[in-house]
């Protein structure tokens, strides 16, 4: 099979402000080919500091970011370049508004091939609670992108990546995001899947009910534990209180088109934490990214500092990653990582990343 990757580059991007873009691309790759993959950690505890939306800018060759003003975030960014023979990417944007439901129009996909990324940021002020931000995404149709919230405060107003695969280079485990209602009192959620353990990869979008500020509420962490089980927890062995529902795309890789590992960050209540993983074969391909789509952190504490919940991911070295949160919460916090390394076919790769420091 054709090499499904041409290149992986990646950016460390400091964010102080409402926007911010990465440098132009380095290595010649055209951007309408590219998908951002970001994890974000912010200074700034409400929920629009929180959400960070990200789009192409065809004319610098840049991708932009747009926040609020509040506060100030580090995004890293890895920008994987596909080729357009083997898939196809397609960037759509969207306003999630009073509504509450967002039908985004794609072009004709086959849903057994095809997963979304999907970011947005709050255009307004969203007080305290949790159901005005989270984001449930899933395919409808063969041509609509479905977007939920429970509660409107401001519009959220965002890009989704759609990423289809023409032969072979993946599929999604059971030809769709696979769904999961959850009630009040439910602290895991668990599915049957059948895949490559070692050649999976998860992002998983849910909505909720909670009206305040409790982690332990509202945000579910998932990890495919084996080859057989899909799991997806909350509130990190507490109580939680609000219900919802969760799509999670399982995505299973061809042999040459990626290898991946997943673990978790036990960060207890320190702001840092490291975690070991077997050395990719090329570093400079790889990436560590969450299962959900900023880095959000399951927790046992209530009204917490919402920056403490979310963590951006980088690499230390090519046997250890890294989770940085802002800050330190009153509860204890653990957050699922997935390291996916890109095989890129008849190309010498470098044996390091290549990491472009923005704003420091």
């Amino acid at each position: 099979m054709t090499a499904a990757v041409l290149s992986v580059e990646k950016f460390t991007v400091s964010m102080p402000d409402a926007t911010a873009s990465t440098p132009a691309l380095g290595l010649g790759q055209d951007i309408d080919n590219c998908v951002p993959f970001m994890t974000v950690s912010s200074d700034n505890e409400a929920n629009e500091a929180q959400m960070v939306d990200v789009k192409k800018n065809g004319g610098t060759n840049k991708f932009d970011f747009t926040a609020t003003a509040l506060g100030a975030r580090d995004l890293e960014v890895t920008v994987v370049e596909f080729d357009p023979a083997q898939v196809t990417i397609e960037e759509v944007s969207f306003t999630l508004g009073s509504g509450l439901t967002a039908n985004v129009t794609v072009g004709t996909i086959v849903e057994a091939n095809t997963f979304p990324i999907v970011y947005a940021h709050s255009a307004g002020d969203t007080t305290d609670g949790y159901d005005h931000v989270m984001m449930r995404a899933t395919f409808t149709s063969t041509t609509n992108l479905q977007i939920i919230k429970q509660v409107h405060q401001a519009d959220l107003v965002g890009h989704a990546y759609i990423l289809e695969a023409l032969n072979g280079q993946w599929s999604i485990e059971t030809g769709a995001s696979i769904p999961l209602a959850y009630t009040t009192a439910q602290t895991t959620k668990n599915a049957a899947i059948t895949v490559t353990a070692n050649r999976t990869g998860l992002w998983s979008y849910w909505d909720t009910s909670d009206i305040g500020d409790d982690p332990r509420d509202s945000i579910w962490d998932g990890v495919i534990t084996d080859a057989t089980n899909l799991d997806l927890t909350r509130a990190n062995g507490s109580t939680p209180s609000a219900d919802g529902d969760i799509e999670s795309f399982v995505v299973n890789f061809a042999a040459d088109v990626a290898v991946v590992q997943q673990g978790e960050f036990n960060y207890v209540t320190a702001a840092t934490k490291t975690a070991a993983i077997s050395a990719p074969g090329t570093l400079g391909n790889t990436m560590v990214v969450a299962t959900n789509a900023y880095g959000w952190c399951e927790s046992t504490g209530v009204t917490v500092a919402r920056a403490t919940c979310q963590g951006r991911m980088t690499f230390n070295s090519a046997i250890e990653v890294l989770g940085t949160r802002s800050g330190f919460g009153n509860g204890e916090y653990r957050q699922n990582f997935q390291v996916i390394e890109w095989l890129i076919g008849g190309a010498a790769a470098a044996a390091e990343p290549i990491i472009i420091m923005l704003g420091y």
